[in-house]
């Protein structure tokens, strides 16, 4: 049995927090999951099917409305709602098979603190991991933007624009700042801090699919003026070419790049 089992839509670089950083503590992780529009036909549970119609029918009494990010129907069991109250995913089970952890980062700090090599990139004292978990803080504030961004698709305006140039321009210049003094994001080892960091852009490279859509309404790319912080694109691009984390965003890192 795995130290942990997640369950997601995939691709999903907030998933892949947890995979790189497994690779560090040696837990062992399963993910299961499908395309964002495949996951209406899954049983969202700890042990996750994909159903046909049969399958559905058979399980009609997890059937649920649809909320943030679908529509429709979906089919939660009981048992992944009480793991998992918010209903969402990603989510992760622990290796009892009935304790729920949710939300990216808190399932990225339990794969830090499982396997043999815990508590691995999650810091060595009390204040490390502090100054670690503000950074992981400050990281989500810049990724509910990216969020908004990344899923506008026609309700994109120059206003929602602008929020997003503005919490890039906030979030790289002040790890541009502490790269200034460190050699990683929160000190001279490589810790959460960078993982994070390096998986909200490749989920904010995304906006590679938004070229007509910017172009359309006269706005321009805004991952791209990552060049423009030298030591945070070097250390960036430098962690891209590591084999831990180019086995789960090779795919990213094309636009990362730029």
């Amino acid at each position: 049995m795995s130290d942990i089992r997640i369950i997601s839509y995939l691709p999903n670089p907030r998933v892949y927090k947890a995979t790189i950083v497994a690779r560090y503590s040696g837990a062992s992780i399963e993910v299961i999951g499908d395309a964002p529009p495949e996951m209406v036909h899954w049983l969202w549970d700890y042990d996750a099917i994909k159903m046909d119609d049969a399958g559905k029918e058979a399980n009609a009494a997890a059937r649920r409305t649809a909320k943030t990010g679908f529509t429709g129907a979906l089919y939660k069991t009981d048992a992944f709602l009480q793991a998992n109250p918010f209903g969402d995913i990603p989510a992760a089970f622990a290796e009892d098979g009935s304790t729920g952890i949710f939300e990216s980062n808190a399932i990225m700090r339990l794969a830090a603190l499982s396997g043999p090599n815990a508590p691995a990139l999650y810091g060595d004292t009390n204040v490390a991991r502090a100054r670690i978990d503000g950074f992981l803080d400050k990281t989500l504030l810049f990724a509910d933007v990216i969020q908004k961004y990344i899923l506008a698709g026609a309700d994109l305006d120059a206003n929602l624009h602008e929020q997003m140039a503005q919490a890039f321009a906030n979030y790289c210049g002040a790890l541009e700042a502490a790269l200034g003094h460190h050699e990683y994001v929160s000190g001279d080892g490589l810790s959460l801090s960078d993982v994070v960091l390096v998986c909200e852009l490749a989920l904010m490279s995304n906006e590679s699919r938004m070229a007509a859509e910017l172009a359309a309404k006269g706005l321009a790319p805004i991952l791209p003026d990552l060049k423009t912080y030298p030591r945070l694109y070097a250390h960036v691009t430098r962690l891209l070419d590591e084999a831990t984390f180019a086995a789960d965003l090779a795919g990213y890192a094309k636009y990362i790049r730029g």
